[in-house]
């Protein structure tokens, strides 16, 4: 069994809660919009024998990996903190996509062993226990997210882009997506971010 043959039975065993995230736009699934987009499209490819390039091949399998993990933990929020109720999933979305920023975060941080994920990790902390309460994180949190980010890794002349950022170019190289597309699932952090600054 190959990875394509992976993902096709993914979907299938999980068509039921993919579908109801993906119809009905679910915001807890915007911020990865983009790499959906583009390990659907190569997938397509190879269903209609078309051989991918090498770094095709990488990019779904780095894409596949992405996906299956965001769904996972969103599926165990749903089940598990939820009770199964997509309506609290939904008005938790917020809170979601800024854990799963931090997460991200947190991992390339790990890749480094002079950056301390110290002030991440307190954040993920005050994070979860908004969502353990089922309330809304403050707006001011994205910012401080920031600020957290520009000190661990500026700081250090790391330049970071999210998994989000990068499967969006390349979206935009493939032809999935063009220039002046407005994409509601492109740049959510950043949005959300120039929101609260500029309250």
């Amino acid at each position: 069994m190959d990875i394509y043959t992976d993902y096709g039975n993914w979907k299938f065993e999980n068509h039921e809660f993919i579908s109801n995230l993906v119809k009905n736009k679910s915001k807890t699934i915007s911020r990865f919009t983009p790499v959906i987009t583009v390990v659907d499209y190569l997938y397509d490819k190879v269903c209609d024998n078309k051989k991918l390039s090498e770094d095709e091949e990488v990019i779904f399998s780095s894409g596949f990996d992405y996906i299956y993990d965001q769904f996972h933990f969103i599926q165990t929020l749903l089940q598990f903190k939820f009770n199964n109720d997509y309506k609290r999933l939904e008005k938790n979305a917020k809170t979601i996509n800024l854990l799963l920023f931090i997460n991200e975060f947190i991992a390339e941080a790990l890749n480094y062993k002079n950056i301390s994920t110290k002030e991440l990790d307190e954040l993920e902390s005050k994070v979860n226990a908004y969502l353990d309460k089922d309330e809304v994180v403050p707006d001011e949190y994205f910012a401080i997210l920031d600020d957290i980010t520009a000190k661990t890794f500026e700081a250090n002349d790391i330049e970071v882009h999210t998994t989000d950022q990068i499967f969006y170019e390349i979206a935009l190289e493939l032809g999935i997506y063009k220039d002046d597309d407005y994409n509601i699932y492109n740049e959510i952090l950043n949005n959300q971010i120039s929101k609260t600054r500029n309250k």
